[in-house]
């Protein structure tokens, strides 16, 4: 169970903490935060995953096409190309959920965008820093134990 707790716990909190602020963003803390929220959140959970799949290989794309990049800046690189890629997914995504679909919708993207984009970029650090070779090296000792 202590092996699966981060893999567990990282999607849903990420979900959480963007829907947040994407949600704050959109409609304030007024009485419609919380419905609108949940609303996104979830729309988070299901948009995430495709997200990530999406972006998965970017390290390797980025191994590839900078090879003379040290590994420190080409991780920094890899960390804040992919925030920003799930920040602009998600924030389409949201924005599409809360605008009327009219001329607001740019704006509802950016207000989205922007806002939730410091902590996108703190939980892309992370992770890329932090997460990343935590479980790829749980994985590692999983499969030399297999």
């Amino acid at each position: 169970m202590r092996k699966l707790f981060p893999h567990i716990l990282i999607l849903p909190t990420v979900a959480l903490l963007l829907s947040a602020f994407m949600t704050w963003a959109n409609v304030g803390l007024g009485d419609a935060f919380p419905a609108t929220w949940a609303r996104n959140f979830v729309a988070s959970l299901v948009v995430l995953p495709l997200i990530l799949m999406g972006i998965g290989h970017l390290e390797h794309v980025a191994a590839v096409l900078l090879p003379r990049l040290a590994p420190f800046w080409r991780k920094l690189l890899v960390s804040l190309l992919t925030a920003c890629v799930i920040e602009s997914v998600l924030a389409l995504v949201i924005a599409l959920i809360n605008s009327p679909w009219d001329a607001t919708l740019a704006r509802f993207w950016w207000l989205a965008f922007s806002r939730s984009l410091p902590i996108g970029l703190v939980i892309g650090l992370f992770m890329g820093f932090y997460m990343k070779p935590k479980i790829d090296r749980m994985k590692a000792r999983a499969a030399a134990a297999a």
